[in-house]
């Protein structure tokens, strides 16, 4: 972190030329970031057709996605609650911006999250009532490693959002704060800068994850095909 607390005190508080050079850097990241990123979210699309699983009833989707829709509910409903009784304690700022927006952005998501267990087909995963319990449980493991790739374009987007609003809330808390509250500022600025290239490098990162880890679940229903092949070939 200390590499991107640099680049903040670049830009607030260095001369002209550290602040031309750290936005030239900054800059050539982000651009080199997106285009990684865009790369990667079309492969990402392939990577999710490829790998199929089944589930032989999708009640367990259902209750998962009724608990997590419950749960976004209560963590919008008491980080308002939690927001208001900060606002008593210390009085309207830009905080209250950033802080609002930042609650709507983790909800949002989170009931989009909770809608793909009523939706798992989007994961390519299918009901298919000759599954055995064996592949459910796979589907349902797997199904962790899928729904990030699904909803990837939106986690980096919440990402870069958060950056921007880090970065905001930064800079005015630098310009209009004293002593060790300015230096807060820059911590701020340097935790959006970090949310901003998570943002742009998401997508490679999250389908190297998958890439790593998912070929852990193709070894197992590999295994548990081998049966249905010799019931195939005796059939024939």
């Amino acid at each position: 972190m200390n590499s991107i607390d640099g680049l903040a005190m670049g830009l607030l508080g260095g001369d002209p030329l550290q602040v031309l050079i750290v936005t030239v850097v900054l800059t050539l990241m982000l651009l080199i970031g997106l285009n990684i990123s865009g790369k990667f979210k079309t492969a990402i699309e392939g990577l999710i057709e490829a790998n199929p699983t089944t589930i032989s009833n999708p009640v367990i989707f259902q209750v998962l996605g009724i608990l997590l829709f419950l749960g976004m509910t209560g963590f919008f409903v008491g980080s308002l609650v939690s927001l208001g009784q900060t606002i008593e304690y210390l009085g309207f700022g830009f905080y209250v911006l950033t802080t609002l927006v930042s609650i709507v952005l983790v909800t949002v998501f989170g009931y989009a999250y909770a809608s793909l267990f009523f939706n798992p087909e989007k994961a390519n995963l299918k009901v298919d009532s000759s599954s055995s319990t064996a592949e459910d449980l796979i589907a349902v493991l797997s199904f962790s490693l899928k729904a990030p790739l699904v909803l990837v374009k939106m986690i980096s987007n919440v990402f870069i959002l958060f950056g921007a609003l880090s970065i905001l809330n930064g800079v005015f808390t630098y310009i209009f704060a004293d002593g060790f509250e300015a230096l807060a500022g820059i911590g701020v600025m340097s935790l959006g800068v970090a949310y901003l290239l998570a943002g742009v490098f998401i997508p490679f990162i999250l389908y190297l994850v998958f890439l790593f880890l998912y070929p852990i679940y193709n070894f197992w229903l590999a295994i548990l095909h081998i049966p249905k092949i010799g019931k195939v070939g005796k059939q024939e």
